[in-house]
């Protein structure tokens, strides 16, 4: 009895040992995508599992690998499918103040309510439609990407015989976003600009190519944020034309901001904040006065809601102009900023 007693010593004690190390859970096994963040606690558990089940330590279950956010300081990068939070150990998300903003799209995942990565290889007629005039073009490939395998290109034909434009469009945009939005979309485009007025990226109302939108563009070798109202009376635009050059050949992580209440739209590039456009910063029409409302003697409500989102080109004044092609990548829209990925 005695040496029996003694060989089942070793066998409990090893048992023992890999329950403390949690290796009869489901838990310990799955891949957790979640980094602590600069100045952030790296303890507790990672929310947004790769795939399913119950996230580590304190956090609320994930859907699918839903986006998480790390609490006490940590950041968070979303794994795919839906979204869930629930930070580690039962304490608060950090905030953007102490280093625990969540990264939203990571590649692989989305951390907003809508994203797009091009990882199917294919633009999802379910999701997008694809308007297009004047000979251009629009293709999933694999040569200039971001990040992953795939990233969706418009190419631009040189000297087109009027005015053109390609773009994706959102078909079921979250109703979430119909206010006020935040947006995050690698770009790259070559060789460089110097149109006059370029549409690049729109939020506004249906019934593009007419829609009511806010909307980021290129004016010469720069930038141009605009509200453009091209349905309904009065119609109308207004322009602010911020400093600085569009990147050209390399991609950029861009971010907006789109409200209607009060209407605004703000830009980053890289993490770097661009320029706005508000009431105090229009440009065109020239000898408008700070302050006053932005259109029609409004400064709220212009657009009513964002139903359409946009990615792609159109160029308004196109004499002239040489081959060019421009690339998104890494596509998510939310309601919080979303910010870029980690390099």
């Amino acid at each position: 009895m005695n040496l029996v007693a003694r060989a089942l010593v070793p066998v409990t004690l090893l048992a023992l040992a890999e329950l403390s190390l949690g290796c009869d859970g489901a838990r310990s096994q799955r891949p957790s995508t979640g980094t602590a963040g600069a100045g952030g606690a790296g303890s507790g558990g990672v929310a947004g599992a790769s795939s399913g089940g119950t996230s580590g330590d304190g956090t609320g279950a994930s859907g699918n690998g839903g986006a998480g956010t790390i609490g006490n300081g940590g950041t968070g990068v979303g794994g795919g499918g839906g979204q869930t939070s629930g930070p580690p150990d039962g304490g608060a998300a950090g905030s953007a103040l102490d280093g625990g903003d969540s990264v939203a799209g990571a590649p692989g995942g989305c951390g907003g309510v809508f994203c797009e990565d091009f990882e199917s290889g294919q633009v999802d007629p379910a999701k997008w439609s694809t308007p297009s005039i004047g000979g251009t073009t629009m293709t999933v490939q694999t040569k200039i990407v971001a990040h992953g395998k795939y990233a969706v290109q418009f190419h631009g034909p040189a000297s087109p015989a009027a005015k053109d434009y390609v773009y994706i469009i959102t078909k079921n945009a979250p109703a979430s976003l119909k206010t006020h939005n935040f947006g995050r979309a690698y770009m790259y485009i070559t060789p460089q600009r110097n149109d006059i007025d370029m549409g690049l990226i729109f939020g506004g109302t249906a019934g593009f190519p007419q829609p009511t939108y806010m909307s980021i563009a290129n004016h010469g070798t720069g930038w141009q944020f605009g509200f453009i109202k091209l349905m309904g009376s009065p119609g109308g635009e207004v322009q602010a034309y911020p400093p600085g050059a569009i990147p050209v050949a390399t991609w950029t992580c861009l971010e907006w901001e789109f409200n209607d209440d009060p209407d605004e739209i703000n830009v980053w590039g890289d993490g770097n904040a661009i320029g706005s456009l508000n009431n105090k910063t229009v440009a065109y029409p020239a000898g408008k006065v700070p302050g006053t409302p932005l259109f029609n003697n409004m400064d709220s409500g212009l657009i009513g809601a964002f139903t359409d989102f946009g990615f792609g080109f159109y160029d308004w004044h196109q004499a002239g102009r040489p081959a060019f092609d421009l690339y998104y990548d890494d596509i998510v829209l939310n309601t919080e900023r979303v910010h870029c990925l980690p390099p």
